[in-house]
């Protein structure tokens, strides 16, 4: 059975609710609106925890299940990092953030910075944005070159996620990054107008 107590040990630990002492010149009805927005995620753990309790039986622990939520949260968050790392690295034209200005941003050294994202990432932005690197070079395609199955059998240059392209790849093109991307011949000129004008 769970305690009471430790209950209340972790949502004051996990969400504590603002306090505001008597001379806190704070309107009241920010007040009121913060000690809200610090209830409603305690409500949607205790309801979890109802549900998981019931599920699991008297061995579940909230503790445990607290961690659990928040290492999920820093996954989350830190696939995220890595993608707006690689955005702001490989995407932004016409110049690129530096890494230096990525790392004060991000907290990481600029060579973290660099070792943060790496293809998988750069493809991933590719997806979601449906937005396309500036391109430097052109092959024949070939199932090979390419460590992701999705550019070893369609084109990735063009589509994006909810809408990939699913034609047949006859180019492998490499972005600024030294990333490969699997192109069709309807994507073609796309790749012609992204790459640099010298």
């Amino acid at each position: 059975m769970i305690s009471q107590e430790l209950l209340d040990d972790i949502l004051a630990i996990r969400w504590p609710v603002p306090y505001f002492s008597e001379d806190d010149q704070t309107p009241r009805g920010e007040r009121v609106a913060a000690v809200d927005d610090a209830w409603r995620p305690r409500t949607a753990f205790i309801r979890k925890l109802g549900a998981a309790a019931t599920d699991r039986g008297p061995e579940y622990d909230p503790l445990l299940a607290a961690l659990e939520d928040l290492v999920a949260i820093k996954k989350a968050a830190d696939e995220q990092i890595r993608l707006l790392l690689a955005y702001g690295r490989v995407y932004v034209t016409p110049r690129p953030h530096t890494l230096e200005t990525l790392g004060q941003a991000a907290g990481l050294t600029p060579s973290g910075v660099s070792r943060a994202f790496g293809a998988k990432e750069i493809l991933a932005v590719g997806d979601l944005t449906g937005r396309r690197p500036a391109a430097a070079e052109i092959n024949d395609h070939h199932p090979d070159l390419f460590s992701g199955d999705d550019s070893r059998r369609r084109c990735t240059w063009g589509g994006s996620k909810n809408n990939p392209c699913t034609d047949e790849p006859k180019y492998a093109v490499t972005d600024k990054s030294g990333t490969k991307w699997a192109c069709c011949d309807s994507h073609l000129p796309g790749y012609l107008r992204s790459r640099p004008r010298t």
